[in-house]
């Protein structure tokens, strides 16, 4: 196990020396506020990083055809736990977080990361990251039983490293409700963390009646300018989440869903408060990192 601090570079400390040696004796005045103002900097910039570098494994190599139906039922069995008409986020908000998680290519071997951010000023305070061996396999719906155990883990660190830091909205890469089930890895993960999260997913997740062309038609109908966007629901009734067009392109829609303990509307606004390009900046760093890592490992 390997853990980092990254913050300043030393020779913070060394240019303050350097600039009281030639200061002290004609200006101390501007000597307190270069001194005073390399303070706030320090403050403003450091950030911790907590890397794992033994691997951990995840799940069994084992017939998943026979998991299915067991899966299915739990997804079923969590949808009245899963909490989207009231938002019950710590308020003020002071920290939120990305999760994302990047393979090496044709292995089982993975890194997920977490990036924290403070939410007034979007800088960094926490990044951390593990190295994992992941057998379960990939299978469209069921996204939570293969990555929410390494999430999990993540949020065990972070409170283990730097309780402090707890964040009080996760954002992720999947759906959330936006799922068959309504059940996507957003909700499950929310369920078993009990922290307030939501999905911001850059594919449409057929379901209910809704498919990629019919988002893209409604798109064009709805939200064909950039910063539009509108409320999708199924046929069934039921919301699934928002189409939002960030860049002007219908094609590059992404697709916001409720995790748990959050409003549609409150998840909504913290991505427009978060969104420099088309993807959201927690989940974006978070994915930066992790493809950084597994770029050394491969």
């Amino acid at each position: 196990m390997l853990t980092r601090f990254g913050g300043l570079k030393e020779q913070t400390g060394l240019l303050c020396e350097c600039y009281a040696k030639l200061y002290f004796t004609k200006h101390i005045g501007e000597l307190c506020m270069a001194s005073k103002k390399a303070s706030n900097n320090k403050k403003k910039e450091t950030c911790l990083n907590v890397e794992i570098k033994d691997f951990i494994e995840f799940g069994n190599q084992i017939d998943t055809n026979d998991l299915l139906p067991k899966w299915a039922q739990e997804q079923e069995n969590m949808v009245p736990s899963i909490i989207t008409d009231i938002d019950q986020i710590e308020q003020p908000i002071k920290y939120i977080a990305g999760l994302d998680i990047s393979f090496v290519k044709e292995s089982n071997k993975a890194v997920a990361s977490m990036i924290i951010f403070d939410y007034e000023t979007l800088n960094i305070v926490a990044k951390i990251s593990i190295y994992c061996i992941i057998h379960t396999p990939y299978i469209s719906g069921y996204l939570a039983f293969r990555e929410a155990p390494v999430f999990m883990k993540i949020i065990d660190i972070q409170k283990e490293h730097c309780p402090h830091l707890g964040p009080q909205v996760i954002l992720m890469d999947g759906n959330g409700v936006w799922h068959p089930r309504r059940a996507g890895i957003a909700s499950h993960f929310g369920v078993l963390s009990g922290i307030p999260c939501f999905g911001v997913s850059k594919k449409v997740l057929n379901t209910d009646g809704i498919t990629r062309e019919k988002i893209e038609e409604l798109l064009a109908e709805k939200a064909p300018e950039k910063d539009q966007y509108f409320e999708v629901n199924g046929d069934s009734g039921n919301i699934l989440g928002i189409a939002y067009n960030v860049t002007g392109s219908v094609k590059s829609a992404v697709y916001i869903s409720v995790g748990h303990k959050i409003t549609l509307k409150t998840a909504c606004d913290i991505f427009k408060s978060v969104t420099k390009y088309r993807n959201c900046e927690p989940i974006r760093q978070a994915d930066l990192l992790s493809r950084e890592i597994v770029a050394q490992l491969s």
